[in-house]
């Protein structure tokens, strides 16, 4: 079997010496030999890096999109039909330019029916996060058409009110009463 093998490859060499042209054939056949051999020895590493990127890549989008959710000021932000910023929101931008992780501070505007509302809200809220800025770096405010989540605080409020007021009256058990 030795000598088989070491006659067929004094011929190809010899091949490869008389045709220039089939040369070029007989190298790359080895080099691709050469590559397939070494590849096979190191699998599976060059495919484990690609393959943990890719099984990643969902939750990172799912922590960039639950980010844009709650930085997104709404209608709730803003004094109603105005581009002016009410103090739930002033205290949202102040959070998100102050306090918020550097890689997640961006300010999400909500559109609104009308272009030139929208485009007021934003310039008015990137005034208010230049002025908070602490740093000189102000933080990307841009425009989304994924709402919110939440209530406007009149309604929190209302609920609490409600609640508090069917609460009974504290007292305590009379003599007779329980132990």
């Amino acid at each position: 079997m030795a000598r088989f093998v070491r006659a067929t490859t004094l011929t190809l060499v010899c091949l490869a010496c008389a045709a220039p042209a089939e040369a070029n054939f007989i190298c790359d056949f080895f080099s691709h030999l050469a590559r397939q051999t070494k590849r096979r020895n190191c699998w599976p590493q060059p495919f484990a890096c690609p393959d943990r990127h890719d099984a990643r890549a969902p939750f990172a989008l799912m922590v960039h999109n639950g980010w844009r959710v709650q930085n997104t000021l709404s209608d709730n932000h803003f004094i109603e039909n105005t581009a002016e910023l009410a103090e739930a929101g002033r205290l949202k931008v102040r959070w998100i330019t102050v306090e918020a992780p550097r890689q997640h501070r961006s300010i999400y505007i909500y559109r609104t029916d009308d272009p030139e509302l929208t485009a007021a809200r934003i310039a008015a809220t990137q005034q208010l996060a230049a002025r908070l800025s602490i740093d000189g770096r102000m933080p990307n405010v841009l425009e989304t058409t994924t709402p919110a989540r939440g209530w406007s605080a009149a309604e929190v409020d209302s609920i609490g009110r409600s609640y508090r007021s069917s609460a009974p009256e504290p007292r305590l058990p009379g003599a007779g009463e329980g132990s």
